[in-house]
């Protein structure tokens, strides 16, 4: 049993690090090959049956590709400036100073954080990790991790103008993830030993991240800005290009199959988040390409399950938790997100 423990941890280790070094190479490799494929079989599509019925789902394709981008932009920016802000000024002292000591109060306080740090999950990590240093438990710091990317002014803004035709859809991604938030960081509070949570690593890669800055404050903002700009746009780009690719070349019967089975949506939505691993600011506008066909109750399972768990967020996280408890994790909180899908769907 022992053995097969150690070849199941090894084979996610193994799984998390080949993301992590290689969906850069994959995307430039799919693009070369697609630019070739387009350049040497122009012919052929402009003047066979099935090459002029590929190019208007192409042209649907962008059409739809930059239309979400285009949607999404002005949150995109917005958010990194937040981020940049809260990097730079936010003291995670004065937090810590005012904090119940009941162990449900401070919870539920934590899980509002977000309205003071509106940044997305990739950035929420590392101040995660700055809070467990600086005297939060790491059942405190796991409610914020899964809170703070949903329950946040831009996530808010971004979410209610992407649906404004069906405001319950706000009210219930902000409801269901300050439930999930609450109830697995509380759960997560009865561990008696909580170091036992966090990886060895941990603290080194806290202290590296915590060096001494000698740069100038605009100098900083500029590097902080660059850097969660462009990690941001990857994001946006590929999930754009999912949706769009799917809307566009996935048989019009399938996706209306899929979508409008009560269960399998949910299901398909939360694999769909899982994969994307797109930033909590503009998830709603990427959601919101499949508003007509799939169902209501899946689309909030996307957008509740996506900022809290997805490859990228599990293979950040990696450093800090250990293994078995981000399986728990992620258990946890795809049990959550499925139940709240399929109340909306059999009870709307």
């Amino acid at each position: 049993m022992k053995k097969f423990q150690n070849y199941y941890i090894a084979f996610w280790n193994s799984f998390f690090a080949f993301v992590n070094a290689n969906l850069g190479k994959f995307i430039a490799a799919t693009t070369v090959i697609l630019l070739f494929v387009m350049l040497n079989g122009i012919d052929y599509l402009r003047f066979s049956p099935f090459g002029q019925d590929f190019l208007i789902r192409l042209q649907d394709f962008l059409t739809l590709m930059l239309g979400i981008i285009v949607e999404a932009f002005p949150f995109v920016v917005l958010g990194v400036l937040v981020s940049v802000v809260v990097a730079l000024y936010f003291k995670t002292e004065w937090i810590i100073k005012i904090l119940p000591r009941n162990r449900f109060l401070s919870h539920i306080l934590i899980s509002f954080l977000g309205v003071l740090m509106p940044v997305c999950e990739c950035g929420n990590i590392p101040v995660a990790r700055r809070l467990m240093l600086k005297g939060f438990t790491v059942s405190q710091s796991l409610t914020f991790l899964l809170a703070a990317p949903i329950i946040n002014p831009i996530t808010y803004i971004s979410t209610a103008e992407a649906f404004s035709f069906d405001p319950s859809v706000v009210i219930i991604r902000m409801l269901a993830a300050f439930i999930i938030a609450n109830v697995i960081g509380i759960l997560f509070s009865y561990i008696k030993d909580p170091q036992e949570i966090l990886t060895a690593e941990f603290y080194a890669a806290v202290c590296e991240h915590e060096h001494t800055h000698t740069h100038s404050k605009l100098n900083e903002a500029v590097d902080i800005f660059q850097t969660e700009f462009i990690a941001v746009m990857k994001m946006l780009i590929i999930g754009a290009g999912l949706a769009a690719l799917s809307q566009s070349f996935i048989p019009r019967d399938v996706i209306v199959a899929i979508g409008q089975n009560p269960f399998l949506s949910v299901v398909a939505m939360i694999l769909l988040a899982f994969v994307i691993s797109i930033c909590s600011n503009v998830d709603a506008f990427f959601a919101l390409s499949y508003a007509s066909t799939f169902t209501v109750g899946s689309i909030l399972a996307f957008l509740v399950f996506g900022p809290m768990i997805d490859i990228k967020i599990l293979t950040m996280m990696r450093s800090t938790f250990k293994l078995k408890y981000l399986i728990l994790i992620t258990v946890l909180v795809t049990l959550a997100s499925l139940i709240v899908g399929l109340l909306v769907n059999y009870l709307n």
